[in-house]
């Protein structure tokens, strides 16, 4: 692992820990066992390895989350496919779920990352947007559906990281998905 990514996961625990406030870059580089000025030399400041981890987890979980979706042909058969891909990703990535569901709406996040960050999620806009006009989902706000659906995808995989096992049972992984769908369609 190199010295980038070593800050980088080091500072995904601690902030995780401690919060931003509480946990100087000194620590991180500490942590990552690197000299501060390693890490400054990689992030010029605290906020701006912030906004990196941000879309750096955002791009994680949307990279993981679309992974073969293309390759399904019905519809529900590809949000399925997004959705366990997601729950995946979270079991294979919780420090970045966490990291992000903590602090996705900080005022540490520029408004110029999470316009980065909301750009990157087109791709789920247009999947509700063609779910809308193939009259598969409910024809309504498209911030709304996807507000919605990435809420309980949020819970479910809260409930996943704390009942680990759970994934295993597809059947029940099953029933959770179609939470998601039965508050999705039409």
């Amino acid at each position: 692992m190199d010295k980038k990514e070593q800050i980088c996961k080091a500072a995904i625990q601690l902030f995780n820990q401690n919060g931003f406030d509480k946990t100087p870059t000194s620590q991180i580089a500490k942590e990552a066992g690197v000299a501060i000025g390693t890490l400054f030399h990689h992030f010029k400041t605290k906020e701006e390895l912030i906004n990196s981890l941000y879309l750096r987890c955002k791009e994680s979980m949307i990279s993981r989350s679309l992974k073969g979706a293309d390759q399904e042909k019905a519809y529900l058969s590809k949000i399925r496919r997004i959705y366990k891909n997601y729950l995946q990703w979270g079991m294979d990535c919780t420090d970045e779920f966490l990291f992000f569901q903590q602090f996705g709406y900080s005022v540490y996040i520029y408004d110029k990352t999470k316009e980065e960050g909301r750009n990157k999620f087109e791709v789920f806009l247009e999947l509700l947007k063609e779910g809308m006009e193939k009259e598969f989902i409910k024809n309504t706000s498209i911030d709304y559906l996807l507000a919605v659906s990435t809420a309980i995808m949020m819970a479910n995989m809260n409930y996943f990281i704390q009942n680990r096992v759970k994934i295993e049972d597809e059947n029940f992984v099953e029933e959770t998905f179609n939470a998601l769908w039965n508050s999705i369609r039409r």
